[in-house]
């Protein structure tokens, strides 16, 4: 430990309320970032009319995860509960270690408290070495084949559908082998010879380790739905320590949130980051996160990653190849390898056999006759916490990753005059969105992938399913069979139906444009309404 002297001390003091506000902001950051991308990848099917073939949802991550407690009582540890103060009271107690970390660029004692803080809020779901469950962390939605019932309706076709649960920490091969047992009761109960698989987000990960380890042999219909198989772009960045605040990114997200039930307050806080980003303020703040994040990353961020989701194979197969390599080095830097070797061939095993194989293989299953189409969310940017926060995605995965290479322009700027008129001149303009933003030609199966605008990554609404309905009865139903289902669409939240994406829908992400009078004007009169209803004459309640 270095001493510190007199002066050195005042730096102390000087700095600490300086930094107080940047030591939450990177422990905000760990923390409720992890929650995001712990959270976020959720999605629970919605009971829908549907097909008269067998379908299989495997979702994403979410379903919840208990611990007995020593009395026999079940405690759901998944969702993670973050403790009342718990920020605040990190903040206190650290203060001092922080303003030492900034002060001599040591980070590494910061890092171990950042990892024991978050190891109280995760710990309980890390798995062992091997990467198997431990601490008794058990998942209750299990299925049971006597109880498996299709879900009955009277919609456009008889409905057979069911929904896979499985626990979403562990490897994608163990979880394909309890989805190959699902598949053969389903196909037992339902006297169905095959079945359609529907991945969504994580779980088409587990479907695609099915498909490769069981040879499809039993798959007519494959989905992929706002698919993290190619990647989840805040598990790659991540993991790979590409960590960037962008600062515009920040006031665009802004725009995304509810922070307050009060919708003069939520203006209030939208339109002062606007301004605030536009004075350069937000710029000062995050250039001192990035610093330290780009240069003493290896000296706090490995630990507080295997205290959080480092230790799940599920989340190391959304890190996407271009991350790969990058992302073992830095979250295995503190850690034994050798002690570490069998969990390092799990994740590689489906890294290299599946998800970089995984077009080979979906061409493969789609020369055989298996009906492949993909559904692709966007409308929103991602999570500001990466160089690309103007990518378009829908929060979580990028466009391009989640429909296998669609071409993409940027939120604030459509594909340019040069671009649409070589596309015209190619044959391919067919494939570009009325809102200029995505080139679906590029795409593994430009026929076969819709793109949906305004729905957000755990959001999978019922009005979908009218679109999977259409994909799974008519294996020939392409993006230019049903001029009411075109490769193009729009969900309107308040009615929650799909339409085509026109010209007087297309504009949801104006939310992103605002100028800085705009904001500035907005913030003020804000400030003057919230003063107002702070003062106003409250009438005396009447004595009976």
């Amino acid at each position: 430990m270095n001493t510190i002297n007199q002066r050195q001390m005042f730096e102390v003091r000087r700095v600490s309320k300086i930094f107080k506000k940047l030591i939450s902001v990177i422990l905000c950051i760990t923390v409720v970032v992890s929650t995001f991308i712990l959270g976020d990848f959720s999605g629970t099917a919605a009971a829908v009319d549907g097909t008269d073939i067998p379908l299989i949802y495997v979702q994403g991550t979410g379903m919840p995860l208990f611990v007995k407690d020593e009395n026999g009582e079940e405690k759901e540890v998944y969702p993670v509960t973050v403790p009342d103060g718990f920020i605040d009271k990190t903040v206190k107690d650290n203060m001092g270690i922080f303003a030492k970390a900034v002060l001599t660029q040591k980070w590494e004692e910061f890092g171990k408290v950042l990892a024991e803080s978050l190891g109280e809020i995760y710990g309980i779901l890390n798995l062992d070495e091997h990467g198997k469950t431990q601490n008794g962390v058990y998942l209750r939605w299990t299925w049971n084949k006597e109880k498996l019932n299709p879900k009955k309706s009277h919609g456009k076709y008889p409905t057979q559908r069911f929904t896979f649960n499985y626990d979403w920490r562990l490897d994608p091969y163990e979880n394909a082998d309890l989805l190959h047992q699902f598949i053969e009761d389903v196909r037992e109960v339902t006297g169905e010879d095959k079945v359609g698989l529907s991945g969504r987000c994580l779980g088409s990960c587990i479907t695609m380790a099915y498909m490769e380890k069981y040879d499809a042999q039993y798959i007519s219909d494959y989905i992929l739905y706002a698919s993290a198989l190619d990647g989840a772009t805040q598990c790659s960045k991540c993991f790979a320590g590409e960590m960037y605040l962008d600062p515009d990114g920040v006031e665009r997200f802004m725009y995304d949130l509810q922070l307050s039930d009060d919708d003069v307050t939520n203006q209030l806080i939208q339109s002062f980051v606007t301004v605030f980003n536009r004075t350069y303020g937000l710029d000062i703040t995050c250039a001192a996160v990035n610093n330290v994040l780009k240069k003493k990353y290896l000296e706090f961020m490995p630990d507080a990653m295997m205290s959080t989701f480092g230790t799940f194979p599920g989340y190391w197969s959304m890190v996407n190849d271009r991350d790969y390599e990058r992302a073992k080095d830095n979250v295995f830097h503190n850690v034994d390898k050798e002690k570490y070797a069998d969990f390092i061939k799990m994740i590689d095993d489906y890294h290299y056999n599946v998800q970089v194989k995984s077009n080979e293989l979906l061409k493969e299953y789609a020369d055989r006759g298996i009906n492949v189409a993909n559904i692709t969310k966007y409308g929103y940017q991602t999570i500001p916490i990466t160089g690309e926060a103007d990518m378009i995605s829908d929060k979580l995965c990028s466009v391009y990753d989640a429909s296998k290479g669609a071409t993409t322009a940027t939120l604030v700027k459509g594909f340019d005059n040069n671009y649409i008129e070589a596309a015209k001149e190619n044959g391919t303009y067919k494939y570009i969105s009325p809102d200029l933003q995505i080139d679906a030609s590029t795409c593994l199966f430009p026929e076969k992938t819709w793109f949906v605008k305004n729905i957000e990554h755990k959001k999978f609404p019922k009005a979908i399913n009218r679109l999977i309905d259409e994909i799974v009865n008519n294996e020939d139903f392409t993006v230019f069979s049903d001029p009411e289902l075109p490769q193009y669409l729009f969900y309107d939240i308040e009615a929650g139906e799909i339409s085509p994406l026109v010209a007087e829908n297309m504009n949801t992400d104006a939310r992103y444009h605002v100028s800085f009078f705009d904001a500035w004007k907005k913030m003020w009169k804000c400030i003057f309404e919230l003063i107002k209803r702070k003062f106003q004459t409250v009438e005396p309640v009447p004595e009976v």
